[in-house]
């Protein structure tokens, strides 16, 4: 593996049953943590090497994406993934690449498929890679260069907890649908639209939630039933989130004066609504607590910013009891089990 792209992990203690890759305030680098209770996160392997941010494929394994490429040139780009407790590292997949979007990942529960996006000045392409092979199911436009609203653009990039379907939802390429959600047996095109953003798989089974740029109204893909209204409430969600197992989702809505609310629907949209404080970027870290972040008003010292910000404090917040509690984890970068590994 190139030095370039090189991650290494130190671990003190063994893979436990529920573990998040976390970074931890006033920290340097990101560490694989047992999460079991998430209020008091217990270092088992810190990570270092690079300035990539991993992802937690299984109980043992972290993938990531580097590059030496840039939106101007196109370089080597690969993912390549690490097993923390033996210290073994793969190259998963190469090509040339390095411009917005490039990089791009998701692993099926069984890790038995890879899905990716490489981009460069040319366009977008979506792999799907296997034991048969690595093949380009879908090609889209290049990336302009425009501005980017936090409220309406994301990218997303996941499969479904059966394992059976694999989507992407981005909001950036110049041409082609924003939403596609592929069968994993051989990447055909099971729904599309050419319009969609903020969109998350389920906690179980193959159900896509998601909306329409610009709109409020959040709408469900079922593999079994079709597409149908989610929730009988309308709510313009920002990055929502599946926890594994119960099917509860997470997300931000802003306000007409851009406060941030945290919104929790649970068993599948049946339950829940908007959570007391002002928060912001939920982010699972076990199957039942979250942490989100605090936001505070920064005017008159905003820049170009929104009028509320972070102000470097996280919470998180466990459902089972309905309560916050400060907390020392900065961020999230995945956690395992994820849906359809429980």
């Amino acid at each position: 593996m190139p030095a370039w792209a090189a991650l290494q992990g130190s671990c003190v203690s063994a893979a436990t049953a529920q573990e998040a890759v976390l970074q931890l305030q006033g920290t340097a680098n990101p560490v694989l943590a047992d999460v079991s209770n998430a209020k008091a996160p217990r270092t088992l392997c810190g990570i270092s090497g690079g300035t990539w941010h991993p992802e937690l494929v299984t109980q043992t394994m972290i993938s990531w994406y580097a590059s030496q490429g840039n939106p101007g040139t196109a370089g080597t780009s690969m993912i390549a993934v690490l097993d923390l407790f033996t210290g073994t590292s793969t190259v998963a997949a190469t090509w040339s690449g390095g411009s917005f979007m490039d990089g791009l990942h998701a692993w099926s529960p069984d890790r038995g498929f890879l899905a990716y996006i490489a981009s460069d000045q040319g366009g977008v392409s979506l792999h799907l890679l296997s034991g048969g092979g690595d093949r380009v199911v879908a090609t889209l436009g290049a990336v302009p260069g425009r501005g980017f609203n936090p409220n309406e653009d994301d990218y997303y990039l996941a499969f479904s907890p059966d394992g059976a379907y694999f989507a992407l939802v981005q909001t950036f390429s110049s041409s082609g649908d924003q939403l596609q959600v592929r069968r994993t047996t051989d990447g055909s095109l099971a729904f599309n639209l050419s319009r969609g953003t903020m969109a998350t798989w389920g906690s179980t089974g193959s159900r896509l939630y998601y909306r329409m740029p610009g709109s409020s109204m959040i709408q469900v893909w079922d593999s079994a039933a079709g597409v149908s209204q989610a929730f009988g409430q309308q709510l313009s969600w920002i990055r929502p989130t599946a926890n594994a197992g119960d099917d509860s989702l997470v997300f931000t809505v802003r306000d007409s004066n851009g406060t941030p609310h945290v919104w929790l629907y649970g068993h599948g949209g049946r339950s829940g609504g908007q959570l007391p404080n002002v928060r912001s970027s939920p982010a699972w870290v076990n199957s039942m607590t979250f942490l989100d972040v605090e936001e505070v008003p920064c005017s008159p010292n905003c820049g170009i910013g929104p009028a509320w910000q972070p102000d470097g404090k996280t919470f998180t917040f466990d459902n089972s009891a309905q309560a916050e509690t400060s907390s020392k984890i900065s961020q999230v970068y995945g956690a395992w089990p994820r849906p359809g590994q429980t």
